[in-house]
């Protein structure tokens, strides 16, 4: 028999490590299902964002006159600012916001500023999908490496099964429920393989850029990252200069931008230093059939074209840069586009949750199962979705940021470990599908009651009215799947994993 370096370890002590090792596991899985379930609804970040503000009114168009006007509204309210922002409304988006450094406003079609632009769960829901709520130069980095460990389980994936696109239809529902588990995992992670690389590669890109750019900046740039932005960003164009002067040109600007990229109105127009001398506007707008965030044109208050930013036609890695955004958040091609790319960050959990419930399951097979882990993941997986509406409810009735983020991390454990400590993976997963169910339907109620709105705004309507019928259907799943009968004799009901 072969001798080992590795002293002998008893029974005992191999049964601890393995445990500690699944726990490692499951930890791990549990972050990067929240990473990916916050990803896959802040697709829809703008359209919640209005929703909990129903009561602002759409904006079609406004004119160059309203937009100088607003400007000089949101300076008057921010002096100290160093930068304007005006989002004048879009074919697709119809919404008018503008602020400053220090607060952002929706504004009506006459430039009158309605109220602050105060989101508190959907700005949660970025936070958490960003940062994890972590402080943000750690969260992102956090997140990042999560992105990194998304696209290297996917290629592996693909590598540890040479049969698997042959198969890419083939879908076993019946026979082993292990069996069953990994023909879904690896139906739907064949389907996805694209949009994982690409999403979780272009996360991993913008979370790892500030590493990235130390050591880019480093051997081409004799470590200035100013020279290393200002290469992919583009930099200032008119030399600073603090002297005081009153705000002007945005008006004269949009007339002259509508000659120079006509049929291409801005969706995005930022002054830098308004209110001094060295004031000048940039205007972002959209590139018909690109995934470029936008084309940038810089104009001086008088109207002179100052620079183009050539993100369009420039160096393949300033494209690619400025792609990053767009690619990852589905923000290309409307409201379809979001819709796929929801569905597919749905389906990313699900294969997330079926890694596991197979791990759980090949243990069961071999006589060492795991119950409590079981009910624990169960819980985790229904507890961290219940709470995202849990939470919207927490935003509609006027909480703030920190009570949602205390509420989201305590609730979704607490739902864990009560699993864990009280019930089964299945009863678990049954009675929070029925708690999440009427959480979303209660969104859409207290909503309706407390913000109100304009029900003739189809994305108020609709996203009302898609939260209500999401929850009824999760609501009904577990009676109409039979989750709370008793257990049939001779037939085992107990376990579904994540399910």
């Amino acid at each position: 028999m072969a001798k080992t370096l590795w002293p002998k370890s008893s029974s005992a002590r191999v049964d601890s490590a393995l445990s500690a090792h699944s726990v490692m596991g499951l930890v791990i899985s549990a972050i990067l299902f929240v990473v990916c379930l916050s990803g896959a609804v802040a697709v829809f970040e703008d359209e919640l964002e209005w929703w909990e503000q129903a009561n602002v009114a759409p904006v079609e168009s406004v004119s160059s006159a309203v937009l100088q006007s607003t400007a000089e509204e949101v300076l008057r309210r921010d002096p100290e600012t160093t930068h304007l922002y005006l989002y004048p409304p879009r074919e697709n988006w119809p919404r008018f916001i503008a602020g400053g450094d220090n607060g952002i406003y929706a504004v009506d079609k006459n430039g009158t500023f309605v109220r602050p632009l105060e989101a508190n769960w959907n700005e949660f829901l970025i936070h958490l999908h960003y940062y994890l709520n972590l402080p943000e130069s750690f969260g992102m980095i956090i997140v990042a490496i999560f992105g990194v460990m998304l696209v290297s389980m996917a290629i592996s994936g693909l590598l540890a099964h040479p049969r698997i696109f042959r198969d890419a239809f083939r879908f076993k529902r019946q026979g082993q429920p292990r069996l069953a588990q990994a023909d879904l995992h690896n139906r739907l992670s064949v389907w996805t393989t694209p949009f994982i690389v690409a999403v979780a590669g272009t996360g991993a890109m913008i979370g790892l850029f500030t590493i990235g750019a130390l050591v880019f900046a480093q051997t081409n740039f004799d470590g200035d990252t100013r020279k290393l932005s200002e290469a992919i960003f583009g930099g200032e164009v008119i030399e600073a200069d603090d002297t005081p002067a009153s705000i002007a040109g945005i008006d004269v600007a949009v007339e002259q931008l509508a000659k120079d990229a006509p049929d291409q109105p801005p969706f995005l127009v930022v002054m830098h230093e308004p209110g001094q001398k060295s004031q000048h506007i940039q205007f972002y707008v959209d590139e018909t059939n690109r995934l470029i965030y936008g084309e940038t044109y810089t104009y001086s208050t008088e109207g002179e074209l100052l620079a183009i930013g050539h993100n369009a036609d420039g160096p393949a890695g300033q494209q690619i840069a400025i792609s990053m955004y767009r690619v990852h958040f589905g923000d290309f091609g409307g409201v379809a586009m979001k819709l796929i790319y929801f569905i597919l960050g749905l389906m990313l959990c699900v294969i997330i949750a079926g890694g596991l419930n197979i791990y759980f399951l090949k243990r069961r097979e071999k006589g060492r199962a795991a119950p409590r882990l079981e009910a624990l993941w169960s819980g985790w997986i229904w507890g961290s979705t219940l709470f995202l509406p849990v939470t919207l409810i927490g935003a509609i009735l006027g909480l703030s940021i920190g009570w949602l983020v205390a509420i989201y991390w305590i609730g979704s454990a607490v739902c864990s470990l009560a699993a864990c400590a009280l019930t089964s993976a299945a009863m678990a997963g049954n009675v929070l599908r029925l708690a999440l169910g009427a959480a979303l339907m209660l969104c859409a109620l207290i909503h309706a009651v407390v913000v109100g709105g304009d029900w003739s705004n189809p994305y108020i309507l609709l996203s009302s009215v898609s939260l209500f019928v999401t929850g009824a259907a999760f609501a009904a799943w577990p009676f109409l799947r039979g989750g709370f009968r008793p257990a049939v004799v001779g037939k085992d009901l107990s376990f579904t994993p994540g399910e």
